[in-house]
């Protein structure tokens, strides 16, 4: 049996701070917009290892920008 990715601690959370889960999920798709074309060669070759690291090096780099134009990151 696999272990579960969230504990119950955190689902809870998630359930009792819901708007700000929503919010925190609009904000990375609205910056994830701003770079997938980029992991579109990981995708297509099935590189879920390389996808993985190109995209915590992308969005870290987007919330970067954010920061640097005054932007408090949450």
């Amino acid at each position: 049996m696999k272990k579960p990715i969230l504990t119950k601690e955190e689902i809870k959370w998630m359930m009792d701070n819901m708007k700000e889960v929503v919010s925190e999920l609009r904000r990375k798709s609205e910056l994830v917009k701003n770079f997938y074309q980029e992991l579109e060669i990981y995708r297509i070759n099935n590189d879920r290892v390389g996808y993985d690291r190109m995209f915590s090096k992308l969005l870290k780099r987007e919330e970067d920008k954010l920061n640097l134009n005054g932007r408090k990151n949450k």
